[in-house]
């Protein structure tokens, strides 16, 4: 047994040092898909359709610019830098510019990926080909039912993301993105970054600032939630005011160092407009109910029974 004790403890270290290894990866695509220029063409698989896309991106001294266009359905635009998004929609002659940025294309982790090792399998799962480059494939697999799995095949020269899958805890895909063609590094005219829409006759709008505007006395929850998935904890609180003509609305996130939910309690004269039970759109669940006289929604890039388990379990502090 004593000769054991050895061999165990580099075993160990060794599958610690693989997990180091594919965090290293992971840390370089997110930055890859920062700093690097590139121009692309990818498939989008979402919610049973296909939908096709280019995208172009670019660094400058000036920050990132890039133009998202869609290739099929309708032939709309989305060009975003680092103050503004703008977002053409040639169906109903609209353009819609605002400061939020909707939720893109390709996934954003966290810079400290460590933290998720305890509810992630985070492994280096070989070599493949992707798009014509040679490509190191990334797996996180979540280690229960209340999370998704991430799997991601990274250019092993640039680091650049070729292809990202998402998957429910029984293995089943959610959603796929894949480059058909892509030029990583190559030279980018300014003309490729102009709306090919130039938005003349189309009904400009000015987004407000859907985040809601925080209000005081926010610094401690007046609701508490009793069940989260084992890894979730409270990492940001505040009360806003969503809408001009109601109450502050109490704000919580939980994080498992990967995955967010978003916790929202606001009061409703009016149950009769209430949410409730869940609903869908690809990867993101949401569940709403009322309780007490509020109305509780729970949102997130998690599994049903992960929002399910915590707007049930959301009671007053105290």
């Amino acid at each position: 047994m004593t000769r054991l004790v050895p061999l165990l403890l580099l075993a160990v270290a060794g599958q610690a040092a693989a997990q180091d290894n594919a965090r290293q990866w992971l840390d370089e695509m997110s930055s890859a898909l920062q700093t690097l220029d590139y121009d692309g063409t990818f498939v989008y698989l979402h919610d049973g359709r296909l939908d096709a896309m280019r995208i172009i991106h670019q660094v400058s001294e000036g920050g990132q610019r890039e133009r998202l266009v869609s290739l099929t359905g309708s032939a709309r635009e989305v060009l975003r830098d680092d103050k503004a998004v703008t977002c053409i929609k040639p169906d109903n002659k609209s353009v819609m510019v605002g400061k939020s940025r909707p939720r893109p294309p390709f996934p954003v982790l966290p810079r400290d990926l460590g933290k998720a090792s305890r509810n992630y399998q985070i492994e280096d799962a070989g070599d493949d080909r992707m798009a014509g480059y040679n490509a190191r494939v990334i797996a996180i697999t979540p280690k229960d039912e209340f999370r998704y799995g991430y799997r991601f095949w990274i250019e092993q020269n640039t680091r650049m993301l070729l292809k990202y899958d998402l998957s429910a805890p029984d293995g089943k895909p959610i959603e796929q993105v894949m480059f058909t063609r892509l030029g990583i590094g190559a030279d980018i005219p300014p003309s490729e970054l102009q709306p090919s829409l130039t938005g003349d006759g189309y009904t400009w709008h000015r987004q407000a600032d859907v985040r809601g505007t925080p209000v005081a006395d926010s610094d401690k929850p007046g609701w508490q939630v009793k069940q989260l998935p084992d890894g979730f904890k409270l990492t940001n609180y505040q009360k806003k005011r969503m809408r001009e003509d109601a109450e502050a609305a109490e704000h919580m996130v939980f994080s498992d160092g990967l995955a967010t939910v978003s916790v929202y309690v606001e009061k409703r004269k009016q149950q009769d407009d209430s949410l409730n039970g869940l609903s869908t759109m690809g990867a993101m669940n949401a569940y709403g109910l009322m309780v007490d006289g509020y109305q509780v929604m729970v949102v997130g890039e998690v599994p049903p029974a992960t929002v399910r388990m915590i707007a049930h379990s959301l009671s007053r502090a105290g």
